[in-house]
């Protein structure tokens, strides 16, 4: 009987949290370039903060399910990367942080990363309104940046 319980609770909250949140997606997976120009701040609202000739792209697959966010980065013409953040903010504005990526000088530059269920299935039914920011030692507020698409 008591396997009977476990079951019947598992369902009932999967059923619970898809009522809540909508069906959750199996995953999804985005190529985002990245550039020096995309990059802002307050002072430059409209671009180019970031590392003038620092290029790359990133691969971003999103895993609601699995709680979890994997990427892959390919950079060029930029100092050691410190760390890269998937964060929440529409095109030309700055957001806060939702999804650490790595942290650190000489991080693994291809990984996955936990996340919040909620929060990577609304990147997906959201991708615009998300962008990767990726930083570096010559420039730690943003070398980088790239949008979702």
């Amino acid at each position: 009987m008591r396997p009977s319980i476990k079951f019947v609770c598992i369902t009932f909250a999967s059923t619970a949290l898809a009522a809540a949140t909508g069906p959750i997606p199996a995953g999804e997976i985005y190529k985002v370039p990245l550039s020096g120009q995309a990059e802002t701040n307050f002072a430059h609202p409209y671009g180019g903060t970031g590392d003038p000739d620092g290029l790359g792209a990133v691969t971003i697959a999103i895993y609601p399910t699995k709680r979890q966010v994997c990427f892959d980065f390919s950079l060029s013409h930029v100092a050691t990367p410190m760390m890269a953040h998937i964060r929440q903010a529409p095109e030309l504005r700055n957001g806060p942080p939702i999804v650490s990526l790595f942290t650190g000088p000489g991080s693994e530059l291809v990984g996955c990363a936990p996340a919040n269920t909620r929060q990577l299935a609304h990147m997906i039914s959201n991708p615009t309104a998300y962008y990767v920011r990726v930083a570096t030692t010559e420039y730690p507020d943003g070398a980088l940046r790239g949008q979702l698409s």
